[in-house]
């Protein structure tokens, strides 16, 4: 929450780029909270591409070279990523079932779990994005419907069921669009494609959601900040 605060911050104006955030001490006034948690929400901050360190002087608010970019390097969600545009999503399927073999063991789950599984398309300022294929553990995420879809699913699982979502493991690789995923994102049979495969888990390493994510080349550039240690 401190994270996301700073970061409207940013976005807003409030702290300017290039200049120096609040000392930790300062923050920690300011958002009654611990040394621990601010160092947190810096890091987590730092994640995000918005501010980095520089030993003994402070901490600087980056020039947000990012924007419209889906940073990789985080678990919020391409809504937030995406903030000068309008990002839609269309539900095409949202169905009950059980976990099979398989499934259970990719979403660590004993066969027979009710599972939420979702198929979704996300729009760019109108141009397609991306397909989403999706699946929630109902045991943790007991209700989902057409119009918690059609928003931020994550957002519904932080703000309505006062989850927190943690950390994630993801896998990109490239491949050829089918006639089905051509048509869906209005790209030519054959063309390439984007693929991000995902294993996400809350703040108490609980397994919860899997995905594959299908992205148009055209719209989707993807962004991760690293440091050298």
């Amino acid at each position: 929450m401190i994270a996301e605060e700073i970061e409207r911050r940013i976005r807003q104006k409030v702290y300017e780029v290039n200049t120096k955030l609040p000392t930790v001490d300062q923050l920690m006034i300011d958002f009654e909270a611990s040394r621990n948690t601010i160092r947190k929400a810096i890091e987590i901050l730092s994640l995000r591409g918005l501010v980095y360190q520089v030993q003994g002087s402070g901490i600087y608010i980056r020039k947000a070279e990012q924007e419209d970019c889906i940073n990789i390097g985080n678990v919020k969600g391409i809504s937030k990523d995406f903030l000068q545009k309008t990002i839609r999503s269309k539900l095409l399927d949202l169905t009950l079932i059980k976990a099979d073999e398989d499934l259970s063991k990719r979403m660590n789950c004993p066969i027979g779990t009710p599972i939420y599984r979702l198929k979704r398309q996300r729009f760019s300022d109108e141009k397609p994005l991306s397909i989403e294929y999706t699946y929630y553990n109902k045991e943790i995420i007991p209700y989902l419907n057409q119009e918690i879809a059609e928003k931020s699913i994550y957002s519904y699982i932080e703000d309505d069921l006062k989850l927190s979502i943690g950390f994630s493991d993801k896998f990109i690789h490239v491949s050829k669009l089918t006639a089905d995923e051509a048509f869906l994102l209005d790209l030519p049979v054959g063309d390439p494609s984007l693929i991000v495969k995902e294993t996400v888990y809350l703040a108490n390493g609980l397994l919860f959601n899997i995905s594959t994510v299908i992205y148009n080349y055209l719209e989707a550039h993807l962004f991760l900040q690293s440091e050298h240690y």
